[in-house]
């Protein structure tokens, strides 16, 4: 993981507290409720309530993939390469839906189609890690950054936390993340040689996120960029624009059922793969 530099100093605490803020909500409203696949879509207060889940598990990390990048001056590249190294961690440590092959007749009909693209001798298919993986990346965290970021160009490149202010980050998200590992460990079919897998390959990423030069020259968003947003010439990531057809978050959180309800109506995404049994 790129080490945390000092880079300019923080912005009013208002500003950057609202920006976070934002990112907190904007993050698990793109993950989960944009699509419109659960059953409580309908009842607003339920989807406020699984707010108090979905924000730690997908809006700290969002917070922290744009802190990372922007303390270390780099830009759009790094911010993929982390948010792929996490969606890894959700679909395949946290919530093992990732290598969940089975398909239950009472499933919706979008996933009771059969696994052509099963990748021999890994157990996963590659559709689902797409979907997974690739949703993540762009309505998790991607697009999530590159909204606010857009609404606030001033601050864009700048970072936004303190040190006390990472650490409840990282706090939130090791909770949430305990919390739904714990709900889908005992159902889970991913086998220690695939989990094992899974870390290597988010650890790899963490490393080329590292990797990648403090430039602005290929698309980047890095901290050259800054005087063209002040003057408000603020470019969206490319993954927030463009996504493919079905590219969405009903393949992971509400991949095969409806997700269940948690403390107070809250969502658990990582439960429903197996709810059905």
């Amino acid at each position: 993981m790129p080490a945390l530099s000092t880079p300019a100093a923080l912005p009013r605490f208002r500003h950057r507290w609202a920006v976070v803020a934002g990112l907190l909500v904007l993050s698990p409203i793109g993950a989960e409720y944009l699509i419109g696949y659960g059953d409580s879509i309908d009842r607003p207060l339920e989807l406020l309530a699984g707010l108090l889940i979905l924000a730690p598990l997908y809006g700290t990390v969002a917070v922290l993939v744009r802190e990372i990048t922007r303390r270390t001056g780099r830009g759009w590249p790094t911010i993929l390469l982390l948010s792929a190294a996490f969606g890894v961690i959700q679909a395949g440590l946290i919530d093992q839906t990732l290598f969940d092959n089975e398909v239950g007749a009472d499933a919706p009909g979008w996933a009771t189609q059969a696994l052509v693209t099963l990748i021999p001798g890994l157990g996963v298919d590659a559709a689902s890690l797409l979907n997974y993986v690739g949703g993540h990346v762009i309505w998790s965290f991607t697009a999530p950054i590159a909204v606010v970021e857009s609404c606030a160009p001033r601050i864009a490149d700048r970072r936004w936390l303190s040190p006390v202010g990472v650490g409840i980050m990282v706090l939130l998200w090791a909770l949430s993340a305990v919390l739904i590992f714990n709900d889908t460990a005992a159902d889970s079919t991913a086998s220690p040689t695939q989990l094992i897998g899974a870390a290597v390959v988010a650890g790899r990423r963490c490393h080329w996120g590292r990797m990648v030069r403090q430039s602005a020259a290929a698309g980047d968003l890095g901290r050259g960029d800054g005087e063209r947003r002040r003057h408000g010439r603020t470019r969206l990531a490319p993954a927030a624009l463009v996504a493919p057809p079905g590219l969405g978050p009903p393949t992971r959180g509400g991949r095969r059922g409806q997700c269940p309800r948690g403390p107070r109506g809250a969502v658990l995404p990582g439960r429903t793969a197996r709810q059905r049994r």
